[in-house]
């Protein structure tokens, strides 16, 4: 289903697959993020994506960007791997449920379409569980086990820094099972992390640090997109931005009933496995991490979603195992053994397509929300000559377009316009004089300028600069949300 997207030329969530990979592709010519870009995440899926970087040198961006979100899409599909393995001491039925309930959830069509953070950093997340549940008891957990676990880990931080609440949830495990095997899991975990970042933080270690570390944690969130805990709650389901979204009414029942679920499965706790108890932990480390986090946008459940769905379905199945082992089950002939099972069978089926059927045809109204069409973003390739130094505030739109790459070596880079707005106010104040002064110089640097509309907010204009680049810039070429505009200084590339 993911590598159907592939078919479709949309793409949601549109801006980030173009921030990541560009940078990649900077990072990849000795352009290094924090030091001459501004690049608001940790350094983990740069390095992930430098081979297809080096390649979109050779067969151009717009193809690189095509490897990614199959790269992405097979990341994706492996969570739901390793989704249905964490819940295979409940048996078959129950590895179908949990798989197929992350594989059909809307917002894992939103992650897997696009380059995003969150399932590769949740790819490691859920190796270094499987790791360290992979065979049985913790307590056989070995030392060389606990560092690969640590490893595994360390990369999922690495990727994105949510990592840290999965890691607690297994270090909780570890120090309770294997007191022992902790030390060597957190030392090995701490300098995978450190190696990942050394380089940078040796280039550009104050622009690193604040980045990474201060903006990302005293990031100040728009009235749009904190979200009240109830918005938090809904969204927890993965179809908060579908039609079927669930009210709040609904979701307070479902979670309560999950709580009360919950209760039961888990209260007689000298019967639950490592494996079960693991998922509790990092459940509730995940969910309290996005009901907490200082801003929310729909597509960070998806982190929440391998935990919450194997956790429903370990409760339903501990607490059915005790409902048969109390009341036996009614004699049944072979004939309607196979019936039982025929029906249940279908209607899983049935089930399953009916959404996965849902989920693939809400993609037409999404992308006019959160995506863009090719078709308009062809008017770039066709406007900008090959090797144009051109500044966007959509970087997406150049990778998109093959016109990213330049051969100008004074080419300002611009990557991530929303990154650079944090450390400026958040777009909740007047931009300072010093940031829009930064863009003058990336304007006057500029051949040409693409925005997503005729004066893009993302930018911090004031009289000064508006007036200077009405002056200086023209439009020549504009469709939908694509505008093109020339300096009036262009030179060849």
């Amino acid at each position: 289903m993911y590598l159907w997207q592939l078919s479709v030329p949309e793409q949601l969530s549109f801006y980030d697959s173009g921030v990541y990979l560009a940078a990649a592709v900077h990072l990849v010519t000795g352009i290094l993020p924090y030091r001459d870009f501004t690049f608001v995440q940790p350094p983990g899926l740069l390095y992930l994506l430098s081979p297809v970087a080096l390649l979109s040198r050779v067969i151009g961006t717009h193809d690189g960007l095509t490897l990614s979100r199959v790269l992405a899409s097979v990341v994706t599909a492996a969570n739901c791997v390793m989704t249905a393995a964490l819940v295979r001491s409940h048996g078959r039925v129950a590895m179908v449920i949990a798989g197929v309930g992350v594989a059909v959830s809307p917002v894992a069509f939103l992650v897997s379409s696009s380059i995003k953070l969150d399932p590769f950093s949740l790819f490691f997340a859920l190796a270094g569980i499987l790791l360290t549940v992979g065979r049985g008891r913790v307590e056989a957990l070995s030392r060389r086990r606990a560092i690969l676990v640590g490893v595994a880990l360390g990369v999922a931080s690495l990727v994105k820094l949510w990592a840290f609440f999965p890691f607690v949830a297994i270090v909780v495990l570890v120090t309770w099972r294997a007191r022992k095997r902790v030390v060597a899991l957190i030392t090995s975990a701490g300098v995978t992390f450190l190696v990942g970042v050394l380089p940078f933080l040796f280039a550009a270690p104050r622009n690193f640090v604040t980045e990474v570390f201060v903006e990302q944690l005293g990031r100040k969130a728009n009235g749009s997109d904190s979200g009240s805990l109830l918005f938090r709650l809904r969204a927890l389901t993965g179809y908060i931005d579908t039609l079927v979204a669930p009210s709040t009414a609904i979701t307070l029942v479902a979670f309560g009933a999950l709580a009360v679920l919950v209760v039961f499965a888990y209260r007689h706790w000298s019967t639950v496995s490592d494996v079960d108890a693991v998922i509790l932990f990092g459940t509730l480390a995940v969910v309290f991490m996005l009901l907490v986090s200082p801003e929310t946008y729909s597509y960070y459940d998806y982190y929440a979603q391998p935990f919450l769905i194997s956790l429903a379905v370990v409760a339903l199945w501990r607490v059915g195992a005790r409902v048969r082992h109390r009341i036996p089950a009614p004699p049944m002939g072979r004939g309607t053994q196979r019936f039982v099972v025929g029906t249940g069978v279908t209607s899983l089926v049935l089930a399953a397509g009916a959404l996965a059927l849902y989920t693939t045809s809400f993609y037409s109204a999404y992308a006019y929300v959160y995506g863009f069409y090719g078709r308009w973003i062809g008017l770039i390739t066709r406007a900008v000559p090959k090797g144009s130094c051109v500044v966007y505030n959509q970087v997406s739109f150049g990778i998109y377009a093959n016109r990213f790459i330049t051969s100008d070596p004074k080419c300002p880079t611009v990557v991530d316009v929303y990154g650079e707005w944090m450390g400026n106010g958040y777009q909740l104040v007047a931009p300072p004089r010093s940031f829009s002064r930064q863009w003058l110089g990336y304007l006057e640097n500029a051949q040409y300028a693409v925005f997503s509309s005729p004066m893009p907010g993302d930018i911090p204009w004031d009289p000064k600069l508006r007036r200077w680049f009405k002056q200086n810039y023209h439009l020549i070429a504009v469709k939908q949300y694509v505008f093109v505009y020339e300096h009036g200084n262009v030179r060849g590339p």
